[in-house]
């Protein structure tokens, strides 16, 4: 994927317009049924902020983008929001989260670097913290312009969890069609535990 092609007026306009307004409605009411209200959220690639707003009749929420444009398109909107420029491979910031979030964020990277991904939100999460994610369903990848899209089935998600998180939900629903989609709830296991991270390594 091209770094910059977020920074681009024109393809944030576009996505801000392909964006369905109702889509992550149903991903923030479950996490709202795991999390207590106003817990610390962070959310990943929060894009135009549809998803934001949900999140924020909820939580503590901050919103993060790689994308310069999407932060200050949002910010005009709303400069009293909690905003944060982040990598998500890197997340680099010495906060701590109740919950991580992000709804077709991650769908660029690939398996390693969502691997990176994973374990740096483990560091950033409080003890028995959440992760919330929604991917394309499937496998492989496809490009689209300059776009890499990665698609995911529960197998490798299971698999690249393993040892750090306890999955509660991993299942198929729609974004534009049905099961065109899959999502993973999972809490941060302990370190030392024998489901948690260092079993893994």
């Amino acid at each position: 994927m091209d770094p910059n092609y977020y920074e681009n007026p024109e393809n944030v306009a576009s996505y801000t317009r392909f964006t369905p307004t109702h889509d992550g409605a149903a991903l923030v009411e479950l996490l709202a049924s795991h999390l207590p209200p106003r817990a610390r959220v962070l959310e990943l690639g929060m894009g135009p902020g549809t998803d934001f707003e949900k999140l924020a009749a909820h939580f503590q929420v901050t919103g993060s983008d790689f994308s310069r444009a999407f932060l200050d398109r949002y910010r005009a909107l709303d400069d009293s929001a909690d905003l944060l420029q982040l990598d998500a491979r890197t997340i680099d910031t010495d906060r701590r989260f109740d919950a991580i979030f992000s709804n077709k964020a991650l769908i660029h990277f690939s398996a390693d670097e969502l691997r990176q991904s994973f374990d740096r939100q483990y560091e950033v999460l409080n003890d028995r913290g959440l992760i919330l994610h929604s991917f394309w369903y499937g496998e492989g990848q496809a490009d689209f312009n300059d776009l890499t899209l990665v698609y995911h089935n529960a197998a490798d998600l299971a698999d690249m969890l393993s040892g750090s998180f306890e999955i509660l939900a991993l299942d198929r629903h729609a974004k534009m069609a049905e099961g065109d989609s899959i999502l993973v709830l999972a809490r941060k296991q302990p370190e030392g535990s024998s489901a948690g991270r260092l079993a893994r390594l």
